[in-house]
């Protein structure tokens, strides 16, 4: 990873005028292997996050978030002053929906691997505890890198080569909920156009349907094989590719799963960033009702555990010891 330019920028809470007030930084900070390592600590904490939207820049006309952007790209507009405009944008839209619990955005451009990226998030400062030199316990104060009220990923690469695409842009949907997320829509100018939840459900309905026709040993193997190939590329940070996919799948061909999804109805796309929760389905089979709760790995299903079809019943042998023992104590 490499560092083009990082700012943070601090926005309060002004009581008095139940409003949010802005602190800008005066320039950009020298990148350091600290900021590094902060900075792909927030690049973690961003790709575990659940159900990210995807979305594009929408053509609203005159100044707005992707008009600075391009003139900061261009070289016309200074970092510096691209992120304060982008600062007040996010201050008024925050101001408009109420939300006034402040903290401090940070702005960072820079290039991991082939492509370049503009992370855009609002970050908050916690107290904790420390030791000193002379053993005294004090309070301390620390950037939370592990939480991200609001945050957006910009893939300008991506952008720059595709501008009629609608993912190269994604954001973590805020505590908040819709709302939220609507706000932050407006202050960067973008549309949503999809969800890793949707696109996952859509992977696995495919997967599905691709394993019925095969023996039951072989739905397993195929559906942890697309599993293992998702969640190592959300590890890496990188997006699920059809071709390399289907590539880990089946020995009928190269093309096999790709051709299958191709010649269907499934509104997929692709490449994409599976939801890590969702993914479980693959291999796990999960279910509740009143006062039960079931999980168990799908390769225990024809072993351990037997489903009745017939009788509509459960079978399992060898019962963990612990769950025998509160058994035989009912």
């Amino acid at each position: 990873m490499t560092i083009k330019n990082i700012i943070v920028h601090q926005l309060e809470h002004n009581a008095e005028a139940s409003t949010l007030t802005t602190t800008p930084a005066e320039h950009s900070l020298l990148p350091t292997p600290a900021l590094e390592a902060m900075l792909d600590e927030l690049q973690q904490t961003y790709n575990k996050k659940q159900d990210k939207r995807y979305g594009q820049f929408t053509e609203a006309e005159g100044e707005h978030f992707p008009h600075w952007l391009e003139q900061y790209l261009s070289g016309s507009l200074e970092f510096t002053h691209f992120t304060c405009k982008a600062l007040d944008a996010l201050k008024a839209s925050l101001d408009q929906a109420g939300a006034l619990g402040g903290g401090y955005v940070l702005f960072a451009d820079y290039q991991q691997g082939m492509s370049r990226h503009l992370l855009l998030c609002m970050l908050s400062n916690h107290i904790s505890v420390t030791v000193t030199k002379d053993l005294n316990i004090t309070d301390c104060s620390y950037l939370d890198t592990g939480r991200m009220s609001l945050a957006c990923r910009i893939n300008i690469t991506e952008w720059q080569g595709n501008p009629s695409g609608t993912r190269y842009l994604s954001f973590v949907r805020p505590r908040g909920g819709r709302r939220l997320s609507d706000v932050f829509q407006q202050a960067i100018g973008c549309s949503e156009t999809s969800g890793s939840k949707e696109e996952t459900d859509t992977l696995i309905t495919a997967v599905q349907e691709y394993c019925k026709e095969a023996p039951s040993e072989e739905r397993k193997v195929v559906k942890r094989q697309v599993y293992d190939y998702c969640q190592n590329k959300l590890d890496e940070g990188q997006d699920v590719s059809l071709s390399e996919l289907t590539g880990h799948l089946s020995e009928a061909g190269p093309d096999d799963f790709a051709r299958f999804v191709n010649t269907r109805d499934y509104d997929m796309t692709l490449p994409m960033t599976p939801e890590r929760r969702t993914l479980t389905r693959l291999v796990r089979y999960t279910g509740r009702s009143k006062g039960l709760n079931l999980s168990f790995d799908a390769e225990l299903l024809g072993s351990q555990i037997r489903y009745d079809q017939e009788n509509d019943q459960l079978v399992i042998t060898d019962i963990p010891e612990k769950l025998r023992e509160q058994l035989k104590q009912s």
